[in-house]
């Protein structure tokens, strides 16, 4: 019993560690990178979100408008952030027509004349069809092999238990 709740602590942890990365397959027609401050913002905040390796501007709001022509020509028409996204904090920038491309680390950042305000990292994966199929087939394996292990064990234990037990405890009589 102890192993199994290892297990699940376990991978209850690798979710949490896992939060800020997003799965997408490409050709999805959209994804939302979540990144929200909890205190108001000043009105005069420049919001920008880069694509790291090579770093790359993929949205940039500046005096509470969007500026296309600072952003990446690869991400031109694709991004948007909330009309009111200074005002109520939510930065989350929606990824629309997903192609490989898209694939790395993100960074949100606010920032106010040269003092950055706020900064987090969302990192995005993109997955053709046959590699998401494939990385379920695997998932799938993993899972039942682990089950079938548990149960083996567990077997084991009880019939270790039943006869061997039993017979030490008659020829201890």
């Amino acid at each position: 019993m102890k192993i199994f709740a290892a297990f699940v602590i376990l991978l209850q942890v690798s979710q949490q560690a896992s939060a800020e990365t997003f799965k997408v397959k490409e050709g999805d027609e959209s994804v939302l990178l979540p990144c929200k401050v909890t205190a108001p913002l000043p009105e005069d905040t420049v919001v920008e979100w880069k694509r790291l390796n090579p770093e790359i501007t993929v949205h940039r709001r500046s005096d509470n408008r969007d500026q296309p022509g600072e952003q990446n020509q690869l991400f031109r028409t694709r991004t948007s952030l909330r009309q009111d996204a200074v005002q109520s904090g939510d930065l989350s920038l929606t990824l629309k027509n997903i192609t490989p491309l898209d694939q790395g680390t993100f960074t949100c950042s606010a920032s106010q004349g040269q003092k950055t305000l706020f900064s987090k990292q969302v990192e995005l994966q993109v997955y053709t069809i046959d590699e998401k199929y494939y990385f379920d087939l695997y998932v799938t394996f993993l899972v039942l092999f682990i089950i079938t292990l548990f149960g083996g064990v567990l077997s084991a234990v009880l019939v270790y238990k039943k006869y061997i037990m039993k017979g030490r405890s008659a020829v201890d009589m």
